[in-house]
């Protein structure tokens, strides 16, 4: 289908402009706002400034945030009615602001397309083909590694509503059917397929839920396809972020269960991040942008004795990389300028990152906590940069010193042989296995405690005397 659509060139490119200069002027408001703030937690303490940093956090902050990326959007939809004059309209010699002209219907996505040929494909059509397939295949990009995560957004936030209407209207109809069946399910699946429509019902509340929290939020995964919904939501913008952090959860992640919490977490971590920034380079205004990656069937612990579901297994892990490394590459694809990659994995989290990491994934820092194992016994396999990989675990971590691999002899070396808190690294010799940096204290970082990650004491490259 081709659309007749038309706009004054001149008119819409001056106001996209100016749009886009106010957004990275609300943009510098917000840094500046935040480095204020940092300077006045280095030399003040009590209620007051916690009142403070508590309106900072939940009200103005997200307000600036929100407002610059509305900003960039209408800017957006400017340029894409401009782009349409390059072709006047018949009879006017060329001289006419205004045109009409028919836009080409865009190309479907390459099939089973790697990060790089969506990318490929998603920036060879014009910004108005580009918004035609927001509006009318927003299933194409919501979750295609690769394309843009501004439009990944805007398309899985419109499938949200329609598949919460597809569902429902699923659910009546197997309401109905049980209620017309005199021997009710019995006979059918019909009231174990109601139970399933159930439950994704639940999950679309929890990323409604989650996606409703203070703060400018990504929708970058939306896949109701397999036996449990998957989703992945972003604090910050992945599109533009200086740098950008994917955390992949463990054992019994769910989205009704864990979604909520685990972006809190999250968005805590980058408030932190931000504010440390801001101390070590005060002249920078970087960005961070952290991801909640529940992409994966992560195992549960009551199918510990299932084949291929099991905790003790390697399959589940093995297949959630097969997720996990794409969209791990579509970071790097997707935008114009690299972004600082590290990845966070905990649990069972940490094999399936394990695996990833032994694929071209674009990660500058690997970070991995209670885990049971990491796919591999040698660092060399990971392909990270030397003394960009850390292991944190907390005292008392059972996970960790469980030593999985030594009873399925699946997941790799056991990490929690390590001390406390330690790095990997790499040994003087040509035989590279993961080993022990140095035992570190003092410093605050990020460890496990249950699934939740707190302020506690855990180790660095600095910590360790940059030898890793």
């Amino acid at each position: 289908m081709s659309e007749l659509l038309g706009a004054n060139t001149d008119v819409l490119e001056r106001k996209a402009e100016s749009l886009i200069s106010d957004a990275r002027r609300v943009q510098d408001i917000r840094a500046l706002a935040q480095r204020a703030l940092g300077e006045l937690q280095a030399s003040w303490n009590g209620s007051d400034l916690a009142y403070l940093t508590q309106q900072w956090d939940q009200r103005a902050s997200p307000l600036l945030a929100g407002a610059s990326a509305y900003l960039d959007t209408c800017a957006a939809r400017l340029r894409a009615q401009s782009a349409t004059q390059r072709v006047t309209s018949s009879g006017d010699g060329g001289t006419s602001h205004t045109a009409s002209v028919f836009v080409k219907a865009p190309a479907s996505p390459p099939r089973h397309g790697s990060p790089a040929d969506n990318a490929t494909w998603w920036t060879s059509m014009t910004a108005l083909q580009q918004q035609q397939v927001l509006r009318q295949h927003p299933g194409w990009i919501g979750n295609r590694d690769g394309v843009d995560f501004t439009a990944r957004d805007l398309a899985n936030q419109t499938l949200l509503p329609l598949e919460r209407a597809r569902l429902i209207a699923e659910r009546d109809r197997l309401r109905a059917d049980l209620a017309d069946n005199w021997f009710g399910g019995d006979l059918t699946n019909d009231d174990a397929a109601l139970d399933h429509v159930n439950d994704k019902l639940t999950s679309l509340d929890a990323i409604e839920a989650t996606m409703r929290l203070p703060g400018e939020r990504q929708l970058l995964l939306l896949d109701l396809g397999e036996e449990r919904p998957q989703a992945a939501i972003a604090n910050g913008n992945v599109q533009t972020a200086t740098n950008v952090a994917v955390f992949v959860p463990g054992l019994g992640s769910v989205l009704t269960h864990s979604l909520k919490g685990y972006d809190i977490e999250m968005n805590h971590l980058q408030k932190r991040a931000e504010s440390e920034s801001v101390r070590a380079h005060p002249t920078l205004a970087e960005t961070t942008a952290t991801v909640t990656w529940i992409g994966y069937q992560a195992p549960l612990l009551g199918d510990t004795l299932t084949l291929g579901k099991s905790v003790a297994g390697i399959e589940v892990a093995r297949k959630g990389a097969a997720q996990l490394t794409p969209f791990l590459q579509g970071v790097g694809a997707a935008r114009d300028h690299d972004a600082h990659l590290t990845l966070l994995s905990h649990s069972y989290g940490s094999t399936t990152a394990g695996l990833a990491l032994q694929q071209d994934t674009g990660v500058d820092d690997a970070v991995f906590f209670g885990s049971p194992g990491v796919g591999t016994n040698h660092v060399r396999d990971l392909n990270v940069a030397p003394g960009r990989s850390d292991y944190i675990e907390a005292r008392g971590d059972v996970v960790g010193d469980l030593h999985l691999d030594l009873v399925a002899g699946l997941l790799g070396p056991g990490l929690g042989s390590l001390l406390h808190c330690g790095r990997l690294r790499v040994t003087a010799g040509g035989d590279e296995h993961l080993e022990l940096g140095r035992s570190v204290g003092g410093g605050r970082g990020i460890r496990p405690t249950g699934l939740l990650l707190k302020p506690a004491t855990a180790c660095s490259e600095h910590d360790a005397g940059g030898d890793g």
